[in-house]
């Protein structure tokens, strides 16, 4: 047993702790070995927080793995040390139904795919916010679903934290035209779900 000091938001407190060996913890993509930690009651603490605690990181430990914390959304990301394609792998995944909504032409379920700040530049016009996009969408593409159909072929990828940017092509064919274009978009991880911050596209030509 030994003396430890534990600092919270009401003060330092001096506790008796035990040390216990770790050989491997895993955080996100993290892999910490060999780690000797103090064991110590943490009950009090979790009783003033409302909840149990199973353990507590310190900041230095959070600031080497790039911790983003949200306090707004009590959102924690860890900073991506993983292949960026590895990440929007998992992203593409995640959106799928996205893409399905879309050519499908399925307003409801694609807005879930938007974050409310999103902005839209299209050789049409800008357009902020969930609402403009959307009745954008529904103007210009959705009134063809379901004979539409978007695809698209990633280039560039880089992650930041809990953001992904990547540059692609795409192509959009309706009954009337076919366009086609290059593009970059941003998208971003709040909880589990991955959701469109930014999306950029011009047109290769007049559509045909």
């Amino acid at each position: 047993m030994k003396e430890i000091q534990v600092t919270s938001w009401s003060g330092t407190a001096a506790t008796s702790a035990r040390e216990v060996s770790i050989p491997e913890l895993t955080l996100g993509g993290h892999h910490l070995r060999d780690l000797k930690l103090p064991a110590i009651d943490l009950s009090p603490i979790g009783n003033a927080c409302g909840g149990p605690i199973d353990g507590i990181l310190g900041v230095d430990l959070l600031e080497k793995m790039s911790v983003t914390i949200d306090l707004k959304r009590q959102v924690a990301s860890l900073g991506a040390d993983s292949d960026p394609k590895v990440v929007y792998a998992e992203m593409e995944t995640s959106m799928q139904p996205c893409v399905t909504a879309f050519n499908e032409g399925k307003a409801a379920e694609f807005e879930k795919c938007l974050e409310p700040e999103i902005v839209m530049y299209t050789p049409d016009g800008e357009f902020i916010g969930r609402a403009q996009v959307l009745e954008y969408l529904r103007q210009r593409y959705f009134k063809y679903a379901p004979d539409l159909c978007y695809k698209m072929k990633v280039h560039e990828v880089q992650a930041f934290g809990n953001a992904l940017w990547y540059s692609y092509d795409y192509s959009i064919d309706t009954p009337k035209e076919h366009v086609a274009g290059h593009g970059f978009a941003m998208c971003r991880k709040s909880g589990t779900r991955w959701r469109i911050l930014n999306m950029h596209n011009s047109q290769k030509g007049p559509a045909s």
